[in-house]
Order: C-alpha cells, then sequence, then structure tokens
C-alpha cells in the first residue's frame, strides 16, 4: 500500500471524499443520510460545516449554515431524521454554528440560541440526559461539550465553557462513560471529547488498548470480539492517535481507509464478514472524519486565505498583459476602449488628478490621459510600469509611476489627488486588506474614491470562471466576486456612495460566447433592463469624500 502515501495519491482521495460530499448535498440544504437515505441530517450537516471550511469550500460551508438556521427548532434545538429533538445532534449543529460565526456574524444569534438549549437541558449535576432507549451510549453527549466551549469563545460568554466542565466531571465520574465494549464510532465520540476537554490522562489507557488489536493492515475491529470494521469509527480513532501523537498507529489505520475507500469517494458504515453497521450504505458522517483525518495527518488540499495575489511578479504580469504594446496603443487610437471607461470618464471631469491602484499595462490610465485626465499609477510590478510606460510614450502621453505595494500603504501626501479608483484589484485581498485600502484611498484623495471589481451577481462569468478553475486553465489567481463593496466605503466614510454593474456582455467571454443565443437575447434588452438585471462582468462603486 506504499502507493498510498504519494502526493497525488492523497490529493486524488482527498478530492474524491470532497466530490462525495457536494454529489449527495441536497440543493440549498445539507447533506444526506446516506447514499441511499437521500433526506438532510442535520447533524452531519452541522459538524461538517468545521471540516469544509477548513478544506477552503467557504460557499458550501454557508450554504450548509445558512439551511440550519431556519431548520432550528423554536426552543434552539435540532431534530434527528425521526423528528425527535435531540441534545447530541443540536451539538453537533453547534459546531458548525459556532464555526461558521467566525466568519459570517449572522449566524451568531442562531448559535447562542442552540446553546442556551443545550445548556437548559443540562442538569444540576452536569448530565446530559439521552433519549436512545440504550441503543446509543449516553456518554456521546461528552462530544457535544467541546462545541459548547467552542460557542462560548466566539460569542464571549464563559458561561458555556463552566457548564461544559461541569459536565465533563459528571462523565468522568460515570462508570460507563469509557466502555471498551461501545461500537468504535460511539466509542470515538467519546474519547475525542476528552481529549478536546484536556483530559488525556483520563483516556490514554482505553486508547492504547483499543489500538492493541489494530492489525498489521491497519484496521481495528468494530468490537473487541468481531472481525469486522466500522468505517467511520477507524477514521475517529486515527483522529484520536494523531492528536495523541501515536502517528505510526494513525498512519496505519489511514492506510486501511485509503485502500477501502469506494470508488464513489464515500465509505459503506462497515466491512468485513458479519458487518452490522450501515454495510450497504455510503455514511455521510464517514467522509466527515475520513477528510479531518486527513487534515489531522498534515494532508491539506485547499488554499488558505491570502492576502495577496498568490502570482510572482512575472506570472501577474504575463496574466494581464493580453498583447503587444504596439497593438494595445493602436487599438486605443482607433477608439477600441473597455465599456467600464465609461463609468471613470462619467464620474472624473477633465483637469482632474487620478490615481490608479494596480495600474497594471496602464490601458485605463492612458484612455484617461487621453481625455484630460491628470493620471498617477501605481503597482507593485516593475514589468507592468515598464509595459505602461512604453504605452505612454507611444501615445505621446504624461504620467506618474509609483512601483509599490498597496498594501503597505500609499506613498502620497493626503489629500494629493482628486480621484483614486482601481479595476480588478481589491478582488484578491482579504477584507480587511480590502477596508485598509479604501480607508487610504480616502486619505490621499479630495473627490472619492472608485472601485471595479468582478460582480458575484453576473451568472455567465461566475459559471465560466468556475469551469475555467476546473480545468486548470484559470490564469488570474485568487479572486473572489463580490456583490458589494459598499460597506468598505461606508466604513471609510464615503458618501453619496453609488453601485451598478457595467460590462453585461463581456460576461460572456468567460462561458456564454458559445451559445449565439444567450448574447442575441442579451442584444435585445433595453439598457434599463440590462441596468436593472445586475448581470455586468463588473461592479461599479462610486463613493464621494465627505465635504
Amino acid at each position: 500500500m506504499k502507493e498510498l502515501n504519494t502526493s497525488d495519491a492523497l490529493k486524488t482521495k482527498y478530492n474524491q471524499a470532497l466530490q462525495w460530499v457536494k454529489k449527495n448535498t441536497l440543493a440549498e440544504q445539507g447533506v444526506v443520510i446516506t447514499s441511499r437515505q437521500r433526506l438532510p441530517y442535520l447533524e452531519v450537516t452541522g459538524y461538517l460545516i468545521p471540516t469544509l471550511m477548513d478544506a477552503g469550500e467557504y460557499a458550501l460551508a454557508e450554504q450548509y449554515a445558512e439551511f440550519l438556521a431556519y431548520m432550528q427548532r423554536p426552543n434552539g434545538s435540532f431534530a434527528g431524521a425521526d423528528g425527535r429533538e435531540y441534545i447530541f445532534d443540536s451539538g453537533q449543529v453547534l459546531r458548525g454554528l459556532a464555526k461558521a460565526s467566525t466568519r459570517w456574524e449572522r449566524f451568531r444569534p442562531v448559535a447562542k440560541k442552540t446553546a442556551d438549549y443545550l445548556t437548559s437541558m443540562m442538569q444540576d449535576s452536569g448530565r446530559l440526559p439521552a433519549i436512545y432507549d440504550g441503543d446509543v451510549p449516553e456518554a456521546v453527549h461528552v462530544f457535544v461539550l467541546p462545541a459548547l466551549v467552542q460557542a462560548g469563545e466566539v460569542l464571549g460568554d464563559n458561561r458555556y465553557a463552566d457548564f461544559a466542565y461541569r459536565s465533563i466531571n459528571f462523565y468522568k465520574n460515570a462508570s460507563a462513560s469509557l466502555d471498551k465494549k461501545y461500537l468504535t464510532h460511539f466509542l470515538g465520540y467519546i474519547i475525542d471529547g476528552f481529549l478536546d476537554l484536556g483530559e488525556k490522562d483520563f483516556v490514554l489507557s482505553v486508547v492504547q488498548e483499543v489500538f492493541s488489536r489494530q492489525k498489521g493492515d491497519g484496521s481495528i475491529s468494530a468490537y473487541p470480539n468481531t472481525s469486522w470494521v466500522c468505517s467511520v469509527g477507524l477514521a475517529q480513532l486515527a483522529i484520536i492517535a494523531y492528536k495523541l501523537n501515536m502517528r505510526q498507529q494513525a498512519d496505519k489505520a489511514m492506510q486501511w481507509l485509503l485502500k477501502h475507500q469506494n470508488q464513489s469517494g464515500g465509505f459503506w458504515g462497515s466491512y468485513g464478514f458479519g458487518a452490522k453497521y450501515f454495510p450497504k450504505d455510503e455514511i455521510s458522517w464517514a467522509n466527515k472524519f475520513f477528510i479531518d483525518a486527513l487534515h489531522m495527518k498534515g494532508y491539506q488540499n485547499a488554499p488558505a486565505d491570502c492576502k495577496v495575489i498568490p502570482l510572482d511578479d512575472k506570472q501577474w504580469h504575463d496574466a494581464i498583459i493580453e498583447t503587444d504594446v504596439d497593438v494595445l496603443a493602436n487599438k486605443i487610437r482607433k477608439n477600441d476602449f473597455p465599456v467600464w471607461i465609461k463609468p471613470l470618464l462619467e464620474l472624473t471631469a477633465p483637469g482632474d488628478a487620478v490615481l490608479e491602484l494596480g495600474s497594471g499595462a496602464g490601458k485605463l490610465a492612458a484612455i484617461l490621459a487621453l481625455y484630460d485626465r491628470k493620471v498617477s499609477l501605481l503597482d507593485y510590478s516593475q514589468e507592468n510600469h515598464n509595459y505602461a510606460r512604453a504605452l505612454f510614450e507611444k501615445l505621446n502621453l504624461s504620467g506618474q509611476f509609483y512601483e509599490a505595494d498597496i498594501l503597505k500603504g500609499l506613498p502620497l501626501q493626503a489629500t494629493q489627488v482628486d480621484w483614486v479608483y482601481s479595476s480588478g484589484v481589491l478582488e484578491h485581498f482579504s477584507a480587511k486588506d480590502m477596508q485598509m485600502v479604501v480607508n487610504d484611498s480616502l486619505r490621499v484623495c479630495r473627490k472619492g474614491v472608485l472601485c471595479l471589481v468582478p460582480n458575484a451577481n453576473a451568472l455567465f462569468y461566475r459559471v465560466g470562471k468556475y469551469k475555467m478553475e476546473q480545468n486548470k486553465t484559470w490564469v488570474y489567481g485568487l479572486e473572489t466576486p463580490q456583490f458589494t463593496m459598499k460597506l468598505f466605503f461606508e466604513s471609510a466614510g464615503l458618501v453619496n456612495i453609488k453601485e451598478y454593474s457595467v460590462g453585461a456582455h463581456h460576461a460572456l467571454k468567460f462561458w456564454g460566447e458559445k451559445f449565439p443565443e444567450i448574447s442575441g437575447f442579451l442584444g435585445s434588452l433595453s439598457l434599463e433592463e440590462l441596468h436593472r438585471m445586475n448581470q455586468g462582468y463588473l461592479l461599479l462603486t462610486y463613493g464621494e469624500k465627505a465635504r
């Protein structure tokens, strides 16, 4: 099984597992229970959110959180597949809501309501009573407690951690909490919950005893006296072993899982003679813990949030330079302009001093200079500046050139220019950095700020971008289209803010050009209809400096 340790093999298995989750997600809802029970499973949808966010799958994580927000019962709980309200299921949804709240604040009230429900269900002793009728050990509720601690950290309320630690003490003293005869899946929940609340010494001997029955192929039987393997239980035990620095045992368990992953990317609930835990169903929670285990192993396929364009100077120059400088100069002479020059010309005036951030090839700045704006160009790439200078020389234009990184502050004095604008720049940065750039733009301008970013509402652009990313032909690095930039402008203190999209037909260049009926349809619309549909490739945001 050595070949399964290679980077390419792990990437394939990891991506197959993620694709299984995506293919088994119900439209605008959550993940299914199993491959054969295609109903939304709230519990697993909840605790898949941290997994998806760790994998960089933010859109799907947000969809899950949005779905769970309206599925929450009035008392803050969440129901199982049988319609009954469960403490365990609610706790796992809280895991997801707490994690989602670190990125999307609107989920904080939902998370708080669930945390309040869980604490209201806790008895004075710390016990969280179960309604499992013996099918599932009550001690799985230990896996709820880390979610309460996480919620307390996100919500800034220490009471939730106090409840969690009171409860952990109850389950430490309960004789049946760590019964080695439990199914590995349930035992995995219990051990992991104890570990995450700092109870390593309490669980270590049990973990070692469970791993003492690990076979040479990496498997661990579902129960002490059986031969079949619970896939999800084995993945959970691998996670536990990684947390305890038992890497050899964890890696062996992962080797078994990698070998037994189905071609679909999913896992049967159990494998082997006499298997009794969903042996004919691919269960959604197996993929959750398999992906988590790969993360623990150190494999991460998804990019982290980037605050700069993940391309070097030359790569970025090559990506944005479309043609030879003589050809571009000739296009400008012949009035061949991009349509998004229109708002820049309409919203500035001859004689205005304008600064372009991330000026690239200098095309927009050259056109503005041709129309009597006093232009300054700022870009971090020396190659871009060399190209832009050559363009200005060929067109007999003058401009001021700044070679600088906009994330390190604009090298201009306060109110040095009338307008600051950017086109195709801010979408490459984090929200924090976008705000910083808008704030600094306001500092150096006298009249206002304009920006153009890819429009998240433009469906043809979005589909085309997605297809190009999937087939590895996307060359523009990390690019996050925006639904609005108004909040950044408002936070900076800009006023009289306007926003609309431009370039609806240009959006087709990413995908729809091959479909003449789409182009014909857009051509049949009035300008007012195009404006109201907001399908332009670029989103223009304009704000004035307060007088």
